[in-house]
């Protein structure tokens, strides 16, 4: 594969032209200012502020349940919840099993779930045009009146891209579009006007784009994944924050390679939100999902006990504590079908009061 150059923020103007600039607010209401109707966030017993989402994924599982879910989460007082982005069940359970697409779900999601905020974790760029993803995203921001979290990541299924003929490529190439793609995307959602770009991968022509997100300048772009170089590299550059996943271990040599990529490109490291994804595994399973996860990575127990939540409530606090004590302030806990409503209502009540 050749190299590319790495591209700055801004587009070049012989790559970019707008033409006019609309004059519209900042901000329609202070309520939907961007994360302005986020639930407070929790303070732990050291005083540190964490959020709580789930990822509850559409796999496997019927619309009323999903539903019924993300209405339970939403009552329990989480801060946010999250679909996936896949077109055949890629997790535990059914291979062959029904999976509703993501976007088109958070949609319907947004007009039922009137507080959480909500998004992908996250899009798999491969499968929409970024400007067409813009627009999906833009529209769910609209209906939920603000709350849209903007997940995207390069993408890793390729037994999805075979199936339904996407392109999957080398992870390199992956990486160039998904760059490309985030250009374009915070193109479209600055304001600007007949709006041109020309990229390797993608194109515009004289684009308009209205209406725009009601989040500004953008909704909260968030990048996923714990690659070093190109994922972090990517996160310092464009994102507004950062879902890694992992052993603490790694996470916290993740935080300062992001700082570094942070100070090579001139960003405010401490602009970067860091949050962590970790599973959420249900008391009848935790023990042995432990068993089977150290051996499986050749970890100790005690190490995959801190980058799962679960058992006891003390297990359940000391594992936010860990991630709290690490810098994240926003804990995403993903969760496999069958949902597990008791865990959500545990976590809710033995967790969220040490967070307060």
């Amino acid at each position: 594969m050749r190299s590319r150059p790495t591209r700055s923020t801004s587009v070049s103007p012989s790559r970019c032209t707008s033409k006019t600039r609309p004059t519209r607010s900042a901000c329609r209401s202070s309520a939907r200012c961007r994360g302005a109707d986020r639930a407070t966030a929790r303070r732990g017993a050291k005083g540190d502020r964490v959020r709580f989402s789930v990822q509850t994924g559409q796999e496997n599982i019927s619309w009323d349940e999903l539903l019924d879910t993300w209405q339970l989460l939403e009552g329990l007082g989480y801060d946010a919840a999250w679909t996936t982005d896949h077109l055949l069940p890629a997790g535990a359970g059914d291979a062959d099993g029904p999976c509703l697409e993501a976007w088109t779900t958070l949609a319907a999601l947004a007009a039922r779930v009137p507080r959480l905020r909500l998004g992908t974790m996250v899009t798999c760029n491969t499968f929409r045009n970024p400007a067409h993803l813009a627009k999906i995203a833009t529209a769910v921001d609209v209906i939920s009146g603000g709350r849209l979290n903007f997940g995207i990541g390069a993408g890793w299924f390729e037994r999805e891209h075979a199936a339904y003929g996407f392109d999957f490529g080398t992870a390199g190439e992956r990486f160039d579009r998904l760059e490309e793609a985030l250009q374009v995307i915070r193109l479209l959602w600055s304001g600007e006007q007949g709006v041109s770009f020309r990229g390797d991968h993608y194109r515009l022509e004289d684009a308009p784009f209205v209406p725009a997100p009601v989040q500004q300048p953008h909704p909260p772009i968030w990048v996923g994944g714990a690659g070093p170089n190109r994922t972090l590299r990517l996160v310092a550059k464009y994102a507004d924050a950062w879902n890694g996943n992992g052993t603490l271990e790694l996470l916290a040599d993740r935080i300062e390679r992001l700082r570094r990529h942070c100070d090579d490109v001139g960003r405010r490291f401490e602009d970067i939100e860091l949050t962590a994804a970790a599973a959420l595994i249900p008391d009848a399973i935790y023990e042995r999902f432990v068993e089977r996860t150290a051996e499986w990575q050749g970890l100790a127990s005690a190490d995959v006990r801190r980058m799962t939540i679960g058992g006891s409530p003390e297990d359940l606090r000391n594992a936010v504590q860990a991630y709290a004590d690490a810098g994240f302030t926003h804990l995403v806990m993903v969760v496999n079908t069958p949902y597990d409503r008791g865990l959500f209502e545990r976590v809710a009540r033995e967790v969220f009061p040490a967070f307060t």
